[in-house]
């Protein structure tokens, strides 16, 4: 029986990406001020502007954060390669709520201040960082469409996307299609597209040769699905809205894995909706790697005024695991929010390159 394998991935340029990467920017100042720092932010962008929402309380009582927000929101859209023909500098309108974290705040900041379901994945290849197939194949050749835009940034536009799809079969992986969409300049016809594209994704095939047996083996340009809807020359925030947090499944663990409650970004990381989310992958990636199972799913539900979760379980190879079998298998972390936060070191992070080169790959960091 073949499995199905299926994925995607999108560049800084895409708009939803530009809106996260303001308010990761924002949560990255708030923390770096004042590591107990409250942050609940959200972005838009749509033409030439960029709206941003919240709230955010750092620092004691009296003092005052300063945040130049234009100068972070323009920032953002020239690292994701809004320079030269593809220029924008947009007009920041916001309405954020920006000041201390009085004591009595500072104070439960320990606390859940809503209820959360908090899902973490782990699969059994070291190889793909633990991830699903799909969702680190998607992770590496964004990677490279990313290189290939940044070396032809003359004729290739910030804003694109990819689509991965193939199959398993007894350990053997197999391609299906690459679907792959890129901004580019009018002017620009589909044999130079693929002129510019198709040798880069051959060689960023080549690099999965050792990761997943015969998915370069199976390798055909004929997979490559290029612009299939035809002209892409308006793109990024020209061409679509974007808003921060809308990209779920891309940051979690891609279309085959539940997901729990909102969004990582834009949320400091006592909030356990990016705290609890690294817990949990920690907990799954420790069950895989240490017990040998093929696949954890760590589920934690956190309720409002509680230190740590309500409810602990675990989906481990198809077979539901309570929490005093999990203790049987690994010790289990301190998963109070405070622990979380200081045993992680989550107030060191900084969040922005975690937004487009994914959460949960870094093993290293969260393993």
């Amino acid at each position: 029986m073949s499995v199905p394998h299926i994925a995607e991935n999108i560049l800084p340029g895409h708009p939803d990406r530009l809106a996260d990467a303001v308010v990761e920017s924002l949560v990255d100042a708030a923390v770096a001020h004042d590591p107990e720092a409250l942050v609940g932010v959200e972005a838009a962008v749509h033409r030439k502007k960029v709206f941003v929402t919240g709230r955010i309380a750092a620092g004691p009582p009296g003092s005052q954060l300063q945040i130049d927000l234009t100068g972070i929101v323009h920032g953002v859209f020239r690292n994701a390669g809004y320079t030269g023909r593809w220029e924008i500098l947009p007009e920041v309108l916001s309405d954020l709520d920006l000041g201390p974290l009085d004591d009595d705040e500072r104070g439960i900041r320990q606390f859940s201040d809503d209820q959360n379901i908090i899902v973490g994945h782990a699969e059994g290849n070291k190889n793909t960082d633990y991830l699903p197939p799909a969702c680190y194949v998607a992770g590496r050749l964004r990677e490279v469409l990313s290189r290939v835009r940044e070396e032809h940034a003359d004729r290739l536009g910030p804003d694109g996307k990819l689509l991965v799809r193939f199959l398993e079969s007894e350990g053997e992986f197999a391609w299906e299609r690459c679907n792959v969409s890129i901004q580019h300049v009018p002017e620009t016809g589909y044999e130079e597209l693929h002129r510019l594209v198709l040798p880069a994704f051959e060689s960023g095939v080549q690099l999965l040769k050792d990761k997943l047996p015969g998915l370069h083996e199976s390798w055909d340009p004929e997979k490559l699905r290029l612009n299939g809807a035809g002209i892409f020359s308006c793109g990024g925030p020209n061409g679509d809205n974007g808003l921060s947090g809308k990209k779920l499944i891309v940051d979690h663990f891609g279309p085959c894995v539940p997901i729990g409650g909102g969004a990582l970004c834009g949320k400091e990381p006592h909030k356990v909706d990016r705290g609890g989310a690294l817990r949990a992958r920690q907990i799954a990636v420790a069950l895989v790697r240490d017990r040998g199972v093929r696949e954890a799913t760590v589920f934690l539900s956190y309720l409002p005024g509680e230190e740590k979760p309500d409810f602990v379980s675990a989906k481990v190879d198809g077979e539901w695991w309570d929490v005093g079998r999990i203790q049987q298998a690994i010790p289990l972390p301190d998963l109070s929010i405070e622990g979380s936060f200081r045993n992680l070191e989550l107030g060191e992070v900084r969040w922005v390159p975690f937004a487009q080169d994914g959460y949960f790959g870094a093993v290293g960091q969260w393993g």
